[in-house]
């Protein structure tokens, strides 16, 4: 959940026994217990159709689980119970926001503060909400109207911490003057460890391990019920790769609050900390009690790639099946490249390459950000096969639509292709001539495109030495390092004899040149009979 978690629930409610009721109902939703938050929300409307503080409340619960809709409806019948009440007016003002008509809304917000005087805490507070959460927020306003509640109200906790969470929605670099709120609202409560928590995030956002664990552990032992400590701080040694301490935490967070809900959210957190081993068995869980959508789907058949370390074929396929359930829940619209990536990767390990191809040509269809990625995962396919043919062809498209993307690796295994292939040398030295342009410190580009030089100057009575600035650049390229290695040293001889050839025949004889070419041939066999030939002459 990506939204602001800025909703602040009620303070001061009708009687006592309804205080009562609908503050269970707030902490439980302040605990991320939604399943029985919203029982006891359906309960208080249906006890007391008259409160306009359980409708308004009930529909911020919604409009915190991200069922607008719903909250829309439950904002509105709260404006409808008492036309003369203040949170009434502000909820029929909120739906009309929350629904997109935000002139309206507006409109309706400054005459409600007109006729409070803007000296009402509860309309301002809740005015700032809606700007602060809404679809066109608007948190400088949303700001101002928090101070005016601090000032008149300022005992008022939730205020202080909502401020905060503007501040710093505005601008990370406010976590100061946010700090400041949360220290306030804390002042008023040394336990609320909604308020520690935020702190602890503060820290996360900078990435300070230490202090934001702190933090975390001090609003678990201020109020080990409060279950939001322990996932965050779970979150926290995820991002940090403390995957122990994580499961850890996920534990105490489970023990809490143990609903397919909360497991759906622990199987993400794994999921996105890629412990997909971990994952797994918390989506088989909440899968087989019922809880499905298509992120669970996705991220059952990516796991079940994913941790498959036997690389156990029966698994693949339950992997294969498993996407093919995806497939048939999640809209066109909402399918991601990785969804065929994934299709593509499990199709390879069950060796049906056609398949896995295609699917990697879709994930490409679908994501011009990612695809000259995927059109070099089909190029190593063909490559590994030595398919040059269709290896030619994928180089092709990638060149054309990505040239900024194309690697040097890239080059070197497409001239190969070449090379190899169809024998096509002219084409084999203009994409080697390419990589020598991406990557002139290695060897190999100008190894390789003097030897497709070679190939097109091969008749012996017009020869043309095409390829001796190539065999040149190559010798001078190379390091004492890679002369060391002796990885390069068949291409020293043959470079050391097309040059000394080269010296010798052509136009541009040059015996000192020649010489040590030849004794570069000698280096590294002294038994070799041209260089021996040459020497006796």
């Amino acid at each position: 959940m990506n939204k602001l978690k800025l909703f602040v629930f009620a303070l001061s409610l009708g009687t006592a026994a309804q205080a009562q009721t609908l503050q269970d109902a707030n902490k439980k939703t302040e605990n991320e217990r939604y399943d029985l938050a919203r029982k006891d929300y359906q309960k208080l409307v249906q006890a007391d159709p008259t409160s306009v503080e359980n409708a308004f409340f009930f529909g911020n619960f919604y409009a915190l689980i991200g069922e607008k809709d719903s909250a829309i409806t439950l904002w509105r019948k709260a404006g409808t119970i008492n036309v003369e009440d203040k949170l009434g007016m502000v909820s029929a003002a909120k739906a009309l926001y929350f629904s997109g008509d935000t002139t309206t809304a507006g409109q309706q917000f400054c005459e409600i503060i007109k006729k409070t005087k803007r000296k009402n805490p509860v309309v301002l507070h809740r005015i700032a909400e809606t700007y602060a959460t809404g679809p066109l927020k608007n948190l400088k306003l949303a700001e101002t109207y928090l101070r005016d509640v601090v000032r008149l109200d300022p005992k008022n906790l939730d205020a202080f911490v909502l401020l905060g969470d503007v501040l710093l929605a505005q601008s990370r670099s406010n976590a100061s003057a946010a700090t400041e709120q949360y220290n306030f609202a804390l002042a008023i409560d040394p336990s609320a460890a909604k308020v520690i928590v935020r702190k602890a995030k503060i820290y996360q956002g900078v990435e300070n391990y230490k202090l934001a664990n702190d933090e975390y552990k001090k609003a678990q032992a201020a109020d080990p019920t409060y279950a939001p400590a322990y996932r965050e701080n779970a979150e926290l040694n995820i991002l940090f790769d403390q995957y122990k301490a994580a499961i850890e935490m996920w534990e105490k967070y489970l023990a809490l609050n143990d609903t397919d809900e909360a497991r759906y959210r622990y199987a993400t957190s794994l999921f996105g900390g890629k412990q997909y081993c971990n994952a797994l068995p918390q989506l088989e869980k909440i899968e087989k009690s019922g809880f499905t959508n298509m992120y669970t789907k996705r991220m059952l058949f990516y796991s079940l790639y994913e941790c498959n370390e036997k690389a156990d074929s029966l698994q693949y396929v339950r992997a294969l099946n498993e996407s093919e359930n995806f497939l048939k829940v999640v809209p066109k619209d909402k399918i991601i490249s990785s969804d065929y990536k994934y299709r593509g990767l499990i199709y390879g390990k069950l060796k049906q390459e056609d398949k896995s191809i295609e699917q990697y040509y879709m994930a490409a269809s679908i994501d011009t950000a990612k695809a000259s990625e995927y059109l070099s995962d089909i190029a190593k396919m063909y490559s590994d096969k030595k398919n040059y043919p269709k290896l030619i062809e994928v180089y092709t498209k990638k060149m054309q639509a990505y040239p900024a993307k194309m690697q040097a690796t890239e080059y070197y295994e497409f001239g190969r292709a070449y090379y190899f292939g169809p024998k096509d040398y002219k084409m084999a030295d203009s994409i080697f001539g390419r990589l020598v342009a991406v990557n002139p410190a290695f060897p190999g580009g100008h190894f390789w495109q003097a030897r497709a030089r070679v190939q097109l100057d091969l008749n012996p009575k017009a020869k043309t030495y095409l390829a001796q600035p190539q065999y040149e650049s190559f010798l001078a390229a190379l390091t004492p390092e890679d002369i060391a290695g002796g990885s390069y040293k068949s291409y020293i001889m043959e470079a050391s004899k097309y040059l000394g050839d080269y010296y010798v025949n052509s136009p541009m004889k040059d015996k000192a040149k020649a010489d040590a070419m030849w004794n570069k041939v000698l280096e590294i066999d002294p038994n070799d009979a041209q260089a021996k030939s040459y020497f006796k002459r």
